[in-house]
């Protein structure tokens, strides 16, 4: 009973890690074509801006189905890994002069 406990629990920790590494890698492609979508609006290429905005949701979304797909761990990891790229991103941009 102990074992079986065991083992879940580290089932859990396993899907949570893997969830978080998720996160932190779909956070990092979301942020860095955020800043793209800035720059090409910021230059008046709103069709460019537009499609690449349109990918970046569309990959969000699809990475966050399928870690919801994975379990409950799997999707809180990524949604910590992806909130911790949050604010590194935003603390690089801050220092960015």
């Amino acid at each position: 009973m102990i074992n079986a406990a065991i083992a879940h629990l580290h089932g859990a920790i396993a899907l949570v890690v893997a969830g978080l590494a998720v996160g932190l890698l779909a956070g990092a492609v979301h942020f860095i074509s955020l800043r793209w979508n800035a720059m090409y609006f910021a230059r008046g290429r709103a069709q460019i801006a537009f499609a690449v905005q349109l990918a970046r949701l569309a990959l969000t979304t699809a990475i966050f189905f399928l870690l919801a797909k994975a379990g409950a761990f799997a999707l809180l990891g990524g949604i910590g890994g992806f909130i911790w790229t949050r604010s590194i991103a935003l603390h690089l941009e801050r220092a960015t002069p």
